[in-house]
């Protein structure tokens, strides 16, 4: 049984991107603007490959401790009864609590 769609799974990367930029962001913006030796366009290139590289980490590690929820049967019946939308989104914020 898959309990991931094409649907789902670009809605959990949409969520998951909001979570982690602003995170990135804060942090990485500073870092990157204050990094001597680096003109304009490599701080940027340096930064959109942090963010895309923990943003993928952040997701996959989502996904997979979602996955390892799903074991109780408990959290399956309730992931199971929600629409695409809000699955997505569960998916997407699994960590978040963390």
């Amino acid at each position: 049984m898959s309990y991931y769609n094409p649907f789902i799974l670009k809605t959990a990367a949409k969520v998951s991107f909001l979570h982690i930029s602003w995170l990135v962001a804060l942090i990485g913006i500073p870092i990157v603007f204050f990094r001597d030796g680096l003109n304009f366009a490599e701080k940027s290139l340096l930064f959109v490959g942090l963010l895309l590289f923990f943003w993928l980490v952040y997701l996959v590690c989502c996904i997979t401790f979602h996955r390892l929820s799903m074991r109780n049967e408990h959290n399956r019946f309730g992931y199971l009864a929600k629409d695409d939308l809000e699955k997505g989104k569960e998916v997407g914020t699994h960590l978040e609590g963390w």
